[in-house]
């Protein structure tokens, strides 16, 4: 870990120390589960505190407690997320319904924690958490439904999904240092949840597990091209969404189709343009060196 994450790290470590009020079990549990996410990095506890920095004269301390009460926000929803999509990689799938508790808990900790800071700001910090949470939940109930099977639902649904996440990561920060936020950094920290949202769905594709959003049968801008195509094997793609066969999607033709029909040139193309658009919002703002670096990776 970096210093940054290090210093995360042992606001994370703190905040669960001195939550008195949940029992021994549950903390064991919310130690553990966050001793998984720390190898995972806390990207949106580093968007917040360098957009604090950006737009503040010194730092206060307790940035690092805000940064580690987003990344409690962050990790509980990601345990709900793997719950809901039935994903075992993580060892809070092995025993869900208590997983659901601790996934509660830190729900109601990120708020208390910000709440208990110093910050002139911190209830418009709150509000805007709690924004941008109720904003993902939604984009997470429509992933739920797997109805947005065009361009324009599926990219309306990973902004409230994802886009909502980074964007508050960003605002939090801005907001806590000059008590109100701007549309350059709204915009551009929704583009950041985006290209990192269709950078996942293409990496996703290229496993054949359970995992795969088309073994799935979930929709994603590779897979929403691949369907407009008429040939055997997006017509049986489609069959196999519409359950209309029961046989086995042939894997080889399959990959082939994705790559070759223009379906991955075609999401990296759409990726693109949500970078380019991220980039040029970002000129605008002032934002030190190390910040922009950091921002521009993930616009990648």
């Amino acid at each position: 870990m970096n210093g940054l994450d290090e210093r995360i790290n042992e606001s994370l470590d703190i905040l669960i120390e001195n939550e008195t009020l949940l029992g021994h079990e549950l903390q064991l549990l919310l130690k553990s589960f966050k001793e998984e996410k720390t190898t995972r990095g806390f990207s949106f506890g580093k968007l917040c505190f360098w957009h604090y920095e950006a737009f503040s004269d010194g730092v206060n301390e307790d940035i690092y407690k805000v940064a580690a009460a987003i990344e409690l926000l962050i990790l509980s929803f990601d345990i709900i997320d793997d719950i809901q999509d039935k994903d075992s990689d993580y060892i809070w799938s092995k025993t869900p319904e208590l997983s659901l508790n601790v996934a509660l808990a830190m729900l109601i900790m990120a708020s208390k924690a910000i709440d208990d800071t110093s910050f002139e700001h911190k209830q418009v910090a709150i509000r805007l958490l709690e924004k941008y949470a109720l904003q993902s939940i939604n984009g997470q109930q429509l992933d739920l439904l797997n109805n947005c099977r065009d361009e324009e639902s599926y990219v309306q649904m990973i902004t409230q999904k994802s886009g909502s996440l980074t964007a508050m990561g960003c605002l939090i920060g801005e907001v806590l240092a000059k008590g109100e936020v701007s549309k350059e950094v709204e915009e551009y920290g929704k583009y950041i949840g985006i290209i990192q949202q269709i950078k996942n769905d293409i990496q996703g594709l290229k496993v054949w597990g359970p995992k795969n959003d088309l073994l799935n049968k979930k929709y994603s801008l590779p897979i929403i091209y691949l369907l407009t195509k008429k040939n055997d094997i997006s017509n049986s793609v489609a069959s196999y969404y519409n359950d209309d066969i029961v046989t086995v999607l042939d894997q080889n033709a399959t990959e082939n189709e994705l790559t070759n029909s223009g379906a991955i040139r075609y999401a990296i193309t759409i990726k693109n343009v949500y970078k380019f658009k991220a980039l040029n919002y970002l000129e605008n703002v002032e934002i030190n060196e190390l910040g922009k670096i950091y921002l521009q990776e993930l616009m990648k």
